[in-house]
């Protein structure tokens, strides 16, 4: 077995002369070899007997003795592989020196606390010249190769490596595979295919522009029949004008529900997660591109004051009789479950009777913050909530209530409120494509995100705080994305104006 000893330059003479540290190593009787390790020392702290530098507190010349002994522990660790990976007949004379000369040295520096004191401590790091150089060129080819290959190819990898790490969670996966839809949507209409090394700022702007005007390639006809059982919408329904029809081949989703004018909101978020792709692409597979988001006029995203209905109208939902419309009570009864515990519909759509515990608390792990923070929401539930779940107890299964798909949830939700003029409230709201206040009945606007917001809104209402209403509603911690849900009620400006 090979064995390395070090031992100080025999050249010093005093304790404060400062000499270099010397290796002998022992392969065989064959192959015993001495080498200059390059790391030096002052004799007082050097330990002759164990070939190690002395312990910390016998340190009288101001060395880092940690750092010399475990740059001799990574020496050691080195030559013994290269010792092991070299066959005997591959064994020279000056095999020692070709493996010292091979050796790339690194350090990084970082601050730690000691005693209260913030001190800098240096981590070195050792390893072969030739693999680093090696692994630098098969990174090169890789990069290239990436570099070239179709954008869309590319884009679908980065989403399948951000899933597998963790680093996006279900519902982000989905939304990622939306802007892949557009952009595939944008080539199939320019009648091209982009590589990576194609994409500029320009074409960016050209995205921009498809997701915002898509619904020109759309044209309205008559509806013959009714989208779905929760709904009674007739009239006309949106389909691609024909010399479009190619371009939504395997797309069938989008030929149920056909595209309308989509707001400057949803263009923004499209757009941040291409940008999200090109900042791995740049920062971590360190892709030979240019920035082409730094000269790219981003759009604001603008959310206008929320709406949303009182604790009383939510009451008046919840009792009232749909006896007629079996389905329809149902999906009622699942709205009015969401605006008692504030979740996601994401995260609505995963409950199970498992995150039920001690009978009266809900518990789950929010989807869009678990790998963040990997916080458990905790949400106690609302006499309302527990007749809700004791009402779907005995669904088959263990899924919580008897959800469906997202867009038969929405038309619901909009039915319901229609069903119930008394609480088909006019409200102000902002446009999302013109950006200009209008106003609506809740039955046209309402959707599943206004359960989230009866919660969050309500509770700003009784007057409690941000980091309170945070804890059940599955924001982040410091999340500025729950002051859109706060709104100064109408008696609360009165009660203002009246002080004057």
């Amino acid at each position: 077995m090979a064995t390395i000893k070090f031992y100080l330059s025999r050249y010093i003479k005093k304790d404060d002369e400062r000499g270099e540290i010397q290796l002998r190593f022992s392969g065989n009787r064959n192959f015993v070899k001495r080498a200059a390790t390059g790391i030096h020392i002052y004799a007082g702290n050097w330990d002759a007997e164990k070939g190690m530098p002395k312990s910390k507190k016998n340190n009288k010349y101001g060395d880092k003795l940690e750092e010399i002994r475990d740059r001799l522990n990574l020496l050691t660790s080195f030559l013994l592989r290269c010792w092991e990976k070299t066959n005997e007949n591959e064994l020279k004379p000056d095999s020692l020196t070709y493996w010292m000369n091979d050796i790339e040295w690194g350090s990084t520096s970082e601050p730690i606390y000691v005693n209260g004191q913030e001190i800098t401590a240096t981590r070195w790091t050792i390893d072969s010249k030739k693999r680093l150089s090696e692994v630098k060129a098969i990174r090169k080819s890789e990069r290239a190769k990436m570099e070239n290959s179709y954008f869309l190819d590319t884009y679908s990898f980065f989403i399948e490596e951000q899933y597998k790490n963790g680093v996006i969670g279900d519902s982000r996966h989905k939304t990622y595979y939306t802007c892949y839809g557009l952009w595939d949507r944008m080539e199939r209409y320019q009648g091209k295919r982009y590589r990576v090394k194609d994409l500029t700022t320009s074409l960016i702007y050209d995205y921009r522009n498809f997701v915002l005007n898509e619904c020109d390639l759309w044209e309205k006809k008559p509806l013959k029949e009714k989208p779905s059982k929760y709904s009674t919408k007739t009239g006309e329904i949106l389909v691609p004008k024909k010399q479009y029809e190619k371009i939504y081949e395997g797309y069938e989703i989008m030929l149920t529900r056909g595209v309308e004018k989509r707001s400057l909101n949803y263009v923004v978020i499209q757009i941040k997660y291409l940008k999200a792709f090109w900042h791995w692409l740049m920062k971590i597979q360190k892709a030979n591109v240019e920035d082409i988001f730094l000269t790219f006029n981003m759009d604001q995203s603008v959310y206008g004051t929320p709406f949303y209905f009182s604790n009383e109208d939510r009451n008046t939902l919840f009792e009232a009789d749909f006896s007629n419309r079996p389905e329809l009570a149902i999906q009622r009864d699942i709205f009015v479950f969401q605006s008692l515990v504030g979740c996601r519909v994401g995260d609505l759509t995963r409950l199970k009777k498992s995150n039920i515990v001690d009978g009266d608390t809900l518990q789950y792990v929010a989807g869009k913050t678990r790998n963040k923070s990997g916080k458990i929401v905790t949400v106690p539930l609302h006499p309302i909530a527990m007749t809700i779940i004791n009402r779907y107890k005995d669904i088959e299964g263990d899924r919580l209530l008897p959800f469906i798909a997202d867009q038969n949830y929405n038309d619901a939700i909009k039915e319901m409120f229609k069903a119930l003029p008394e609480i088909d409230h006019v409200v102000t709201i902002l446009d999302p494509v013109t950006r200009l206040e209008k106003q609506a009945k809740l039955s046209e606007v309402a959707s599943s995100h206004m359960g989230r917001r009866n919660f969050c809104g309500n509770l700003y209402e009784a007057g409690f705080r941000d980091a309170d209403i945070a804890s059940m509603s599955g924001h982040a911690e410091g999340s500025r994305a729950i002051a859109r849900y706060r709104k100064v009620s109408d008696e609360t400006k009165k009660k203002m104006i009246k002080s004057l």
